[in-house]
């Protein structure tokens, strides 16, 4: 016996695609049955057709400002709640739950995640050499409050709030980034965040962390604040830097239990180990350079002369 029904109540749904205005019908869905918390005459959300909502599984699309079309579905247990739209070949499945936000283009949600509190997840293939990689948030992951797209993979047991995650980025393992209503996190390219890493924006003007071209950030290391991380940097093991601002640039590496503060420009293949500290919180710019090794308990409160390291 199917579970539910298409009413008939529709309505017509207007919609930009590609900068043009497009309109669809949507049909009101009814329960047949009582499933789940869903009980028999329950009315739901909107739905193109019936390849929108699995008759299968205790899937259901709950609320009267939910829709779904343009070629997406919903699948297995399933929920989609409050004011959420699925378009253009956007698949939910698994356990899967979608609250008050937007999933579209060619993307899968599955598994236990979640993807919630006004979140955008866009899809688009075709910006970057691996042209077939989806979109995917699946595992555990959570997002809250934060843009998602490109292609862009997110799962493990990764918590992700107001954060901006662009691209081919990826965050896993039980990896947190925290933005706040004033800054977001923002990881793109082919950065990688993972482990128990920790990547959180401060507050006030320009406390944004940002990770890009195929850095990555893993261990237990933490982030915060104004720091920026491009080509190729690594930060692991216990490392921490707090921005104020930090920015490393070309093959550096901070790791041990390493920490680097303040005002600090380090680039071109320093490596930054052991409990070495460099403390930029006096104000002035803190640059290093070059082929460089900071490690054991040096602390570094100014530009050093070249080749000092």
């Amino acid at each position: 016996m199917n579970k539910y029904e298409l009413t008939d109540d529709s309505q017509l749904y207007d919609y930009l695609q590609d900068g043009e205005k497009q309109q669809v019908r949507l049909w009101q869905i009814r329960a047949l049955r009582d499933f789940s918390d869903v009980k028999a005459g329950q009315t739901g959300g909107w739905v193109e057709n019936e390849a929108s909502l699995s008759q299968q599984g205790e899937c259901w699309v709950y609320d009267n400002q939910c829709r779904v079309f343009g070629g997406s579905d919903v699948k297995d247990n399933a929920q989609i709640r409050g004011a959420s739209t699925l378009c253009h070949q956007a698949h939910v499945s698994g356990n899967a739950v979608v609250e008050n936000s937007l999933i579209g283009g060619e993307c899968f949600v599955r598994e236990n995640a979640r993807v919630m509190n006004g979140s955008q997840v866009i899809a688009v293939r075709g910006l970057t050499a691996d042209r077939d990689q989806l979109l995917q948030i699946y595992g555990n992951a959570v997002v809250s409050a934060s843009r998602v797209v490109h292609q862009a993979q997110i799962y493990g047991d990764a918590a992700v709030r107001n954060a901006f995650i662009e691209h081919r980025a990826e965050v896993f393992g039980h990896a947190v980034l925290e933005g706040n209503e004033e800054n977001n996190v923002w990881i793109c390219d082919c950065a990688r965040i993972f482990d128990n890493a920790r990547i959180i924006a401060g507050s006030g003007e320009d406390q944004i962390p940002t990770i890009r071209y195929s850095s990555q950030v893993y261990g237990n290391a933490v982030i915060e604040g104004d720091c920026v991380l491009k080509h190729h940097v690594r930060i692991f093991d216990d490392a921490a830097l707090v921005g104020g601002p930090v920015q490393l640039d070309n093959h550096v590496q901070i790791y041990g239990g390493a920490r680097v503060t303040g005002n600090v420009l380090i680039e071109n293949n320093v490596q930054v180990y052991d409990k070495a500290v460099i403390d930029g919180f006096g104000g002035e710019l803190i640059h290093i350079r070059g082929i460089k090794t900071i490690n054991g308990e040096q602390r570094v409160t100014r530009t050093p002369f070249y080749g000092v390291f």
